[in-house]
């Protein structure tokens, strides 16, 4: 917390200095240069008037091989071909060769339209403080970097390595399928499966189930068989993923082995998540899993098994609309199974349908203009009827 507060002091003085430099010498860009594992930075400020109005940094890729000089020319040469407006001078961290500097010289002063354009490394004064202080700024943004990917990786391949030891798998799961079923006593029961990669969602190969074997009465262990089948029933060895997660406790658990197991895939990881304290439910073992609350483990187990609710309620939501829709259009004469799923697909809600001019409602597919006016007259006098009621 105090080294958060110190650099946010740091950065605000810092701010209060550059808006306070003054050069005296009209308009300049002055270019700071970093390198490290992260990539090459250049930063750039914008000194117009003799005060800096701004300021803008790359991140660069460079190869070890280049040097400086080259990388430097080579950001000169495609900044400048974009910019919009070219200093009178650049002020540069290192030198680059003699003959490319001073075709990039009369290079930038034809696109500035007249007048001279000069590249120079100050080694000294104001100019060189703007140099340092650009440079100083690359530095920092690469060290930022650095410790956000740092985060980021430990958020997903460390996660992944961790969960594994965590499970005592024996290789870390790179491809992880959740399943996780949603229903609304019952009704509209459907199943969703997400796929992560290592420790990144894969939304491409997400799937979603609408269960038909348990239609009608909530029950998640025949739900949970029938997904499994459907998913694992049949799929070659080398399709398995390295850990299928199960969202829900041992009798899921136990659902979904019964499947897994009984098609053959006798060595791929199978896991129950509880629906509280994330505790893991492993195969063969009456006591969980529990993983420290702290670890990136625990963090990425989380975020599959949110991912997995989240993609299973919107599904459920969207068949719940659509059947709401239907039975409120089951009154309205005229509107069969055709037309009311026409008007669905178009529009997709009840609201937008009730919003519709008759003209929008007859440019439906199957739709006539009868029709049209009915669905529309059927709507305002529903209006017309609260209306009276409040």
């Amino acid at each position: 917390t105090a080294a958060r507060l110190r650099d946010q002091l740091t950065a605000v003085r810092k701010a209060a200095e550059r808006q306070n430099i003054v050069t005296g010498a009209g308009d300049q860009d002055a270019l700071g240069m970093a390198r490290s594992a992260a990539g090459v930075c250049v930063q750039i400020f914008f000194i117009r008037g003799g005060k800096m109005i701004g300021r803008e940094h790359f991140l660069l890729r460079g190869s070890e091989e280049e040097s400086d000089a080259d990388i430097l020319r080579a950001f000169l040469e495609q900044y400048y071909n974009q910019a919009t407006f070219v200093p009178r001078e650049v002020l540069l961290p290192h030198t680059i060769d003699a003959a490319g500097q001073e075709i990039i010289e009369r290079w930038l002063a034809e696109k500035k339209g007249g007048g001279k354009v000069a590249l120079l490394t100050p080694q000294r004064g104001t100019k060189h403080d703007l140099v340092m202080m650009a440079t100083g700024n690359a530095e920092k943004f690469l060290a930022d970097e650095e410790t956000r990917r740092s985060l980021a990786d430990e958020q997903t391949l460390g996660a992944v390595e961790e969960l594994g030891r965590y499970l005592g798998l024996k290789k870390p799961p790179h491809r992880m399928e959740c399943f996780d079923i949603s229903h609304n006593q019952g009704q509209e029961t459907v199943a969703s499966m997400v796929v992560f990669e290592g420790g990144m969602p894969k939304k491409s190969d997400y799937r979603r189930f609408k269960i038909k074997s348990a239609e009608g009465k909530p029950d998640d262990f025949l739900s949970m068989r029938e997904v499994t089948t459907r998913r694992y029933v049949g799929l070659p060895e080398d399709e398995l993923p390295d850990l299928i997660i199960i969202d829900g406790g041992k009798g899921q658990l136990s659902s979904a082995l019964e499947i897994i197991r009984g098609a053959g895939h006798l060595d791929v990881p199978v896991v129950g998540l509880a629906k509280q304290f994330e505790y893991i439910f492993t195969e063969g073992s009456s006591d969980p899993v529990i993983l420290p609350r702290r670890s990136q483990a625990l963090y990425l187990i989380e975020r599959i098994r949110d991912e997995a609710h989240r993609f299973a309620i919107t599904y459920h939501r969207k068949l719940r609309g659509k059947r709401n829709l239907v039975s409120v259009l089951d009154h309205i004469a005229g509107i069969g199974p055709k037309r009311r799923k026409a008007l669905w697909n178009h529009f997709g809600t009840i609201a937008k349908i009730k919003a519709a001019s008759v003209e929008e409602l007859a440019a439906v597919d199957g739709m006539t203009l009868p029709a049209a006016e009915a669905v529309k007259n059927f709507f305002l006098a529903q209006e017309k009827m609260l209306a009276g009621e409040e």
